[in-house]
């Protein structure tokens, strides 16, 4: 107990400090710093201090009363009749992934960094939870610390993103990875803008730790109450429960208020059953919902699709409809049916309408990222018979359908698909004289455990040749994006001249939103009238992007990087990878005294792994079967049943050596990287159905190894924590991919397999030695 109260007393002091850190930061950037403003932030961090003290002393002295509290906790877990302990197994790891994939969720949609990078909150709820598990067997953290942690964060992040100015917290508009861009986002340039921001995300990492080393706890002393194996299948299929149960509320577009009171309520029937722990959790559970549900943004319509948080608000002039997700900027709507005088919204409708007037009328038109309809308005004023409207998030489309002036949605000649573009464009059987890419860009990953963005596999060489294909003979391509640098200019043309066999796009300056528009035809080359060009106002930049000066790396399926010009290794980012790893050394070194035994630490390498080909089977069965929603979904709950099948297996077939299993997952990643290397199986259903198998494979053979050790090993609390501490150090480095490529991951992971199999075989010998150098011991004794 005592540990962890000095960590809440440092919390206590990083969260009072983070947001006169910022200050200072962003102050800094600008350069508006003087006397007045230093002494100010001097006065406010001496009442901070002062305050921390206070709270430290207060602390201390109710450890006493905190101390029963424990014990009481430990008692109601010992206490659970054994007919009872399943089913508290099982809803305590439904509560705990659950909990995790809400806070992840959460996190991204309050600052614009958490929405790119969503690893870093999975990987402070792993060390939380992995302390937990480690601890299962000593003195229990109450459960009621996480309600108010909870509560604490939730107060921190909004009240620093929607209490502070956006002059006061510019500096978190900047983030320090350099080798990546990002639509809303820059790369921080000064000094003061790096240090800061790794200060913010190390409070959050241990609130976030803080507030599930209780949840941790009690998942590992339930487990403790059954046998190793059962209580492990329990745990897989709990998680199950709470993988499925976060993709229903998600299914429905609820809002955190709805997610977190689901979590409270599931974690309050964990307390004990007395009025002195029950009442001040409802009351902690309310304060926490109560700061949810403030109306932090009045002026803003709050919407939590599937995907992320869009905010809808209305121009000032005109009152049209406006769309941020993850605070920034993303769609907006244009009334541009009238001919009207205004010279800016004439060249907004030129931009829509360049492709139609450069190239002539299109019958049958499908537009990729339809958004809330601009570009399918365009097709129709241009009049197009036939209309595909893609779109993935089926929130943005719904907002197209009702606040759109020109209701294109509603146009008999609109056929509106919910569905990921790659996806559609690769299976469907339709063909089109013009396929039309809207200013599509994604402010959300994948997944949770992934570095790849939704729209990845979008803009990828693969991907513009499977669009290709769906052309008619003279069919054009379009597509536009909101050049953030040259070099990525450079890269779109560099892939569509890949994926038309050698011949170069035509580029056009819209001047729309610093958009680019380039064409390609399927079969011939195309020219631009200039004539036409200066009448609208646009520039040829052809030249500009064909400029071999100009270095750039095309996106493939193995490295979907998109948002990064070049293929560089990603140095920026080992300032997360040491953060993390320094933070975790710290939770560790203060709760733990003696290390895991030499045998466990082939768990750590059986999670690292594990980590590494659940990122790849996510990334690559979403690239064959679509990146929506409800095939990541589908894929995470799959990762949750082959783990359980495998569980069953040992069971029921008494595996007790783990050698044949390692031989074949082994086999297995090697088979699945020469197939990758090769191109994979054809889009089929059987080639859908044989890469399945291909992926999967090795989370079965790795279930069963991990399984298999559990039986065999010790305490499973212990190997438990190992194990998510292996998958946070597997997290890590899957940020390799972003310089190696997706294909690498198969390697790294058979690398970090085979050593858990060296490891094992070592750790064998080991525990051997130990226990004859414990005999002859004895018997000297004796």
């Amino acid at each position: 107990m005592r540990p962890y109260l000095r960590l809440l007393s440092l919390a206590l002091l990083g969260s009072g400090l983070a947001p006169l850190i910022t200050v200072c930061a962003s102050y800094c950037a600008s350069g508006t710093i003087s006397v007045r403003f230093l002494i100010t932030i001097a006065v406010i961090a001496v009442l901070v201090l002062a305050l921390t003290v206070a709270f430290d002393r207060a602390l201390i002295a109710f450890e006493p009363q905190l101390d029963r509290h424990a014990r009481d906790q430990a008692v109601f877990l010992r206490s659970f009749p054994d007919r009872y302990v399943r089913i508290a197994i099982f809803g305590s790891a439904a509560l705990s992934l659950f909990l995790e994939l809400a806070m992840i969720r959460w996190q991204s949609t309050v600052f614009p960094f958490f929405a790119f990078y969503k690893n870093f909150s999975l990987l402070s709820c792993f060390a939380g939870l992995g302390l937990g598990y480690w601890m299962a067997n000593r003195e229990l953290i109450p459960l009621n610390f996480t309600i108010p942690l909870l509560a604490w964060q939730f107060a921190l992040m909004l009240g620093m993103r929607y209490g502070m100015s956006e002059a006061q917290i510019a500096s978190l508009s900047y983030l320090p990875f350099s080798e990546q861009l990002n639509m809303g986002l820059g790369a921080a340039k000064h000094f003061f803008e790096t240090p800061h921001f790794y200060c913010v995300l190390a409070i959050i990492f241990l609130l976030t730790a803080l507030a599930f080393i209780p949840v941790g706890q009690l998942c590992g002393a339930l487990m403790e109450r059954a046998d190793k194996l059962p209580a492990y299948g329990l745990n897989l299929l709990g998680s199950l429960a709470g993988v499925l149960l976060i993709f229903a509320v998600s299914a429905f577009w609820t809002p955190p208020l709805v997610w977190f009171v689901l979590a409270f309520a599931a974690t309050l029937l964990f307390y004990v059953p007395t009025r002195s722990s029950l009442l001040p959790g409802l009351i902690t559970a309310a304060v926490a919902l109560v700061i949810l549900a403030w109306p932090v943004s009045p002026a803003w319509q709050r919407i939590y699709s599937p995907y992320q948080l869009l905010e809808v608000g209305h121009n000032e002039r005109g009152g049209l409809m406006l769309i941020r997700a993850a605070g920034h900027y993303y769609q907006r709507v244009w009334d541009l049916s009238r001919f009207n005088h205004n010279y800016s919204l004439i060249a907004i409708r030129n931009y829509y309408e360049l492709p139609y007037r450069l190239y002539g009328q299109r019958k049958t038109v499908a537009v990729v990222g339809a958004g809330t309809g601009n570009d399918v308005a365009a097709a129709l004023r241009r009049g197009s018979e036939h209309v595909d409207a893609i779109e993935i998030d089926p929130a943005i489309l719904l907002l197209g359908r009702l606040g759109h002036p020109e209701h294109p949605y509603d146009d008999p000649r609109v056929h509106a698909i919910v569905n990921d573009a790659r996806s559609f464009l690769r299976n469907t059987d339709h063909t089109y004289d013009m396929i039309v890419y809207g200013l599509l860009d994604s402010h959300t990953l994948l997944s949770h455990a992934s570095s790849v963005r939704l729209d990845s596999f979008v803009y990828t060489v693969q991907g513009l040749r499977e669009a290709r294909a769906r052309l008619k003979p003279g069919g054009l391509m379009s597509l536009s994006f909101s050049m953030l640098t040259p070099q990525l200019g450079r890269k779109l043309y560099l892939m569509m001249q890949q994926a038309f066999d050698g011949r170069a796009p035509v580029c056009v300056t819209a001047g729309y939103d610093g958009a680019v528009i380039f064409l390609e035809g399927k079969d011939k080359d195309l020219a631009l009238p200039s004539a036409l060009l200066q009448q609208f106002g646009f520039q040829d930049s052809t030249s500009v992007y064909a400029d071999p000066a100009l270095r750039a790396d095309v996106s493939t399926d193995d490295w979907p990087f998109f948002y990064m010009p070049r293929r560089v290794y990603p140095f920026s980012y080992l300032g997360m990878f040491v953060l993390i790893l320094l933070l975790s050394m710290f939770l560790v070194g203060n709760f733990i005294d003696e290390g895991p035994q030499f045998s466990h630490l082939s768990f750590f390498f059986l999670g690292a792994g594990f980590m590494l080909i659940e990122t790849k089977g996510i990334t690559e069965l979403g690239l064959t079967f679509g990146n929506s929603w409800q095939v990541i979904g589908i894929v995470i709950a799959g990762v949750m049943v082959m783990a359980f099948l495998a569980n069953c297996v040992v069971q029921w077939l008494k595996v007790e050596r783990p050698e044949i299993p390692y031989v074949l997952l082994l086999a297995s990643l090697l088979i699945g990287w020469w197939i990758a290397r090769s191109g994979g199986f054809a889009s089929t259903w059987m080639g859908r159905t044989a890469t399945t198998i291909m992926l999967t494979c090795p989370m079965f053979f790795s279930g069963v190894v991990f399984s298999t050790l559990l039986s065999l090993r010790g305490r499973i609390s212990t190997i438990m924590a190992v194990n998510l501490l292996g998958a946070m150090f597997g997290g890590l480095l899957e940020y390799n991919s972003m310089y190696f490529g997706f294909q690498f991951l198969y390697l790294l992971a058979g690398a970090i397999y085979l050593l858990a199999l060296l490891w094992e075989f070592a750790g064998q010998k080991f525990d051997t030695a130990s226990a004859l150098e414990q005999q002859s011991a004895e018997s000297m004794i004796v």
